[in-house]
C-alpha cells in the first residue's frame, strides 16, 4: 500500500516485505536504470517551474501533508501520470 511504510528499511522492520524480496526488486530497478527516491524527499515542497503550480489557471495541486495545495517534487514527477 502506498505511503504505509516511511522507507523500505520500515518495510522490511513490519514484515510487509522481506528482505530477499526488497534485494530482488533493488537489483532488478538498478539494472534497469531506475533509482529509489524515498518518500519523504517526494512530499518535499517544490520551488521549480512547473504548470502544476499554485496560481495557475486549472491546475490542481493533489500534495498532502506539510505542503497540501502546493507542488512538491512528487507534483513534478508523478502528477500528470
Amino acid at each position: 500500500m502506498p505511503d504505509s511504510h516511511a522507507d523500505l528499511d520500515d518495510a522490511v522492520a513490519d514484515g510487509a516485505l522481506s528482505a530477499a524480496d526488497r534485494r530482488r526488486v533493488e537489483t532488478a530497478l538498478a539494472e534497469l536504470g531506475c533509482r529509489i527516491v524515498p518518500l519523504r524527499l517526494l512530499h518535499l515542497r517544490y520551488d521549480g517551474v512547473t504548470w502544476l503550480a499554485d496560481g495557475v489557471p486549472g491546475a490542481s495541486v493533489l500534495s498532502y501533508g506539510p505542503h497540501a495545495g502546493e507542488a512538491t517534487w512528487w507534483t513534478r514527477f508523478f502528477e500528470h501520470l
